[in-house]
């Protein structure tokens, strides 16, 4: 699995497209697609809207991320930070980013990777030597 992390409008799914051989119609969005399935495909864009939705949906996101990760071991997963800047007046947005930051967390330290993409560059900020 890897990890691709960034501000909103860096390129990280195009990077992600352009170093992985995946292409545009393997790529799930976090944004649109139905909580009541898992994603079926290997990419992942948008996983901070895809946490805030399910915990909008009272789902819990870290068992429904790894349920999703069984199925889709190499998946890459692009998620914006969120966890920099104002903090948020309402408590589901402090709540939600809270969630995010922790469960990418998790993440990072099983991933084989983990790329931050700033203004399209990508810096690696951990590679597992296989």
């Amino acid at each position: 699995m890897q990890l691709i992390l960034g501000g909103a409008n860096q390129g990280k799914l195009e990077w992600v497209l352009h170093h992985s051989g995946y292409t545009a119609e393997q790529v799930a969005d976090g944004e649109i697609i139905p909580l009541d399935t898992l994603p079926d495909k290997p990419v992942l864009d948008h996983l901070h809207r895809w946490i805030f939705r399910l915990m909008q949906a009272e789902a819990d996101p870290a068992a429904v991320l790894e349920a999703y990760l069984e199925r889709m071991p190499d998946a890459a997963l692009v998620c914006d930070e969120i966890g920099c800047g104002v903090v948020p007046i309402q408590p589901q947005e402090r709540q939600w980013r809270e969630q995010t930051g922790r469960l990418c967390c998790l993440l990072a330290k099983r991933a084989e990777r983990v790329v931050r993409i700033f203004c399209g560059l990508p810096m690696v900020l951990m590679e597992e030597k296989r």
